[in-house]
């Protein structure tokens, strides 16, 4: 029983040696960027002349501090601050190192190239940050979260089915993006941080959507040939109607709301989606280059709604007095008169008289 209490009290003084004081939060957060990226730089470096197992418990470890900092450091407001923030981030990176290094340790060569090993990766990614997410009330883990769980569908979907060729890849994208923005306006009122970073992740699908189609524009815009891309793995076909109207939906749906909202994260992945749009549809067709269809379609409706918006206007009339304000000296003139220049001033109704009788 007295060792029992021992653990315990060890245990609580560890804890509170590892608990951020407000006061220097961002000093150990200054700090523990270098150390991750420490971590990291050793993983990369002696990756293949270091056991795995040893990089294992070097990366756990800080992972352990790291996050263990962040997850401990007291929350002052509503959300977390910068310094916790960046522990969580860390903390987090240096979990999914932990995580490939576990899977190589369990036999994996390969472990995000491996379909089985990416998915099982993924869902521990997932479900960590969504738990970090909630407990400590950070909108960018929730975004990881989502990211994390981009990841993990797509992975199941190739593990379980194997499926052939990228248009399967392109469905699941943008049914995951009409997912998160439906989960985005649910949130919408009740946690706007954690609505928009789901935005972003809409965003990013739609972004990557669209990425499996630049072999197209590869093949394009250079002098690759069809048989180097293929070898790479890389589709080259080029996109359908449908699919360039999903990206311009989705980029102009992006920078609408960036706009409407004033948040900047959808409107740069608004702008990068459209940037791949235009990569896209300006690839010549067999015909040659032509106005039709989607350069016509864009120049008339961009025209339209300019001139829609500089169209000339009528001037508003004079706002009515106000509770309070000094009545008119004069009535306003009616319509098709004039009132004289040199018209005597008159009152609409008189004042009343100092006793407080009627005028």
């Amino acid at each position: 029983m007295a060792e029992a209490n021992d653990l315990r009290a060890l245990a609580r003084r560890g804890i509170a040696a590892l608990t951020p004081h407000p006061h220097r939060g961002d000093l150990i957060a200054a700090g523990a960027v270098p150390l991750a990226l420490g971590v990291l730089l050793v993983n990369v470096r002696f990756d293949g002349r270091w056991a795995n197992g040893i990089l294992l418990v070097l990366t756990a470890l800080a992972c352990a501090l790291v996050l263990g900092m962040g997850l401990l450091a007291p929350l002052e407001g509503e959300r977390p601050r910068a310094y916790q923030q960046v522990l969580l981030l860390a903390g987090l990176l240096l979990g999914f190192v932990a995580l490939v290094r576990f899977a190589r340790v369990l036999g994996a060569g390969d472990p995000l190239g491996a379909a089985g090993s990416r998915l099982w990766i993924a869902l521990v990614a997932t479900v960590g940050a969504a738990w970090v997410a909630r407990t400590r009330r950070s909108a960018i883990c929730a975004l990881i979260a989502a990211l994390a769980g981009i990841v993990a569908v797509l992975a199941f979907v190739a593990w379980a089915f194997s499926p052939h060729g990228p248009a399967t890849t392109r469905w699941l994208l943008l049914a995951l993006a009409i997912v998160l923005v439906l989960a985005a306006l649910a949130r919408r009122d009740v946690q706007r941080r954690e609505s928009v970073y789901l935005i972003d992740a809409a965003g990013v699908a739609i972004l990557a959507l669209g990425v499996t189609f630049l072999g197209a524009a590869v093949i394009a815009y250079t002098s690759l040939p069809n048989v180097a891309l293929g070898y790479l793995g890389i589709p080259v076909g080029l996109p359908g109607g449908g699919w360039k109207a999903v990206l311009l939906a989705a980029g102009l749906g992006l920078v609408a709301y960036a706009s409407v909202d004033r948040e900047s994260g959808p409107a740069y992945l608004g702008a990068l989606i459209l940037l791949v749009f235009v990569v896209l549809v300006g690839i010549p067709g067999a015909a040659g280059a032509s106005l039709w269809f989607w350069p016509l379609v864009l120049l008339l409706l961009g025209g339209a709604a300019v001139g829609a918006g500089l169209r000339p206007r009528r001037e508003l009339p004079p706002e009515p007095p106000g509770p309070g304000a000094d009545p008119p000296t004069q009535p306003l003139p009616g319509p098709g008169t004039r009132a004289p220049a040199d018209a005597p001033t008159r009152r609409l109704w008189a004042s009343p008289p100092a006793g407080g009788g009627e005028a």
